[in-house]
C-alpha cells in the first residue's frame, strides 16, 4: 500500500492523528501533550511531561518509528501472574535515527496493565482520562517493575538509534475480536490514552518518549544563535579596534 493511502486509511479512523500532512516532517516525531501522573503502584515516578509518541514503523513517519514483536512469557514483574495468558516481552528496535529516554508504555482507554506505575493522560484532548502506563526501565533505575530486561547497545536507558530493547508487559487486558488476550499492538499515531477512539481496532498501546537529545530542529536554531552572537562579538571587537 503507498503511504498515501495508507494516510487516507488511518485518518478515516483515527483522529487528529497530525502525520501525512503538508510537507515531510524532517525533525521531530509525532507532538503529544502527554502528562504523567504518580499513582504509586509499582514504582515512583515523578510527574512529568512526554512530548512525542513512537509507534509501528509500517504506520509512523520514519523519524518516530520502531519495528516490533510481541511474544507469549509466562512470567510476571511486579505483579503476581493473574494465570491468565496475558503475559508479553515486547522486542522493540530503534528505526526512527532519534535517541529518545523516559519511555513510557500507555494502554489505552479502558484496559490496564498489572505492572503499572501510574497513570498517562492527553492534556489537550482527555485531562480527565487517566490511563495505566508504566516507564520501560530497569537495566539502570532499581525498582520493583525492573519491565527493561535488555539493551542491545550502551546499558543506560536511552533508546538510541538502531537500537533494540526488550521490555515485559503483565496481565495485559485487551482482548482482540476473538475474544482472545491481544499483545500490546503501536499502530494508532498520534493519539493516546484517553483521547484514542475507544473502538479504533488499529492499536491498543501507545509509547510515549522525549528526545534524549536536541533534536535537528532544535539544534539548527541553536547554531544560528551562536553564530549570529559570534558575529555580533567580532564586530563589536572591531569596532573598539
Amino acid at each position: 500500500m503507498q503511504r498515501r493511502n495508507l494516510c487516507n486509511l488511518i485518518a478515516s479512523t483515527v483522529v487528529a492523528s497530525g502525520f501525512c500532512i503538508g510537507a515531510p516532517r524532517q525533525a521531530s516525531a509525532v507532538p503529544v501533550n502527554g502528562q504523567y501522573v504518580e499513582d504509586p503502584r509499582c514504582d515512583a515516578i515523578p510527574t512529568q511531561s512526554l512530548t512525542h509518541e513512537l509507534g509501528d514503523i509500517v504506520i509512523f513517519p520514519l523519524n518516530e518509528s520502531f519495528s516490533y514483536q510481541a511474544s507469549p512469557v509466562t512470567f510476571t514483574v511486579c505483579v503476581q501472574n493473574d494465570g491468565l495468558a496475558n503475559d508479553w516481552v515486547v522486542r522493540m528496535q530503534n528505526t526512527s535515527g532519534i535517541a529518545w529516554k523516559n519511555l513510557f508504555f500507555v494502554v489505552d482507554h479502558g484496559g490496564f496493565v498489572g505492572n503499572a506505575d501510574g497513570n498517562i493522560r492527553d492534556v489537550a484532548l482527555a485531562p480527565n482520562d487517566l490511563s495505566d502506563a508504566f516507564r520501560i526501565d530497569g537495566t539502570v533505575t532499581n525498582g520493583l517493575n525492573n519491565n527493561l530486561l535488555s539493551e542491545s547497545m550502551a546499558v543506560d536507558e536511552i533508546f538510541q538509534p538502531g537500537e533494540f530493547w526488550t521490555f515485559a508487559v503483565s496481565n495485559y487486558s485487551p482482548l482482540n475480536s476473538a475474544g482472545v488476550f491481544s499483545p500490546p499492538i503501536f499502530s494508532t499515531p498520534g493519539v493516546f490514552s484517553g483521547s484514542s477512539p475507544l473502538n479504533t481496532t488499529s492499536g491498543n498501546a501507545s509509547i510515549l518518549a522525549t528526545p534524549a537529545v536536541p533534536e535537528p530542529a532544535t539544534m539548527s536554531v541553536l547554531a544560528l544563535g551562536a553564530a549570529a552572537l559570534l558575529l555580533r562579538r567580532r564586530r563589536s571587537s572591531a569596532s573598539v579596534a
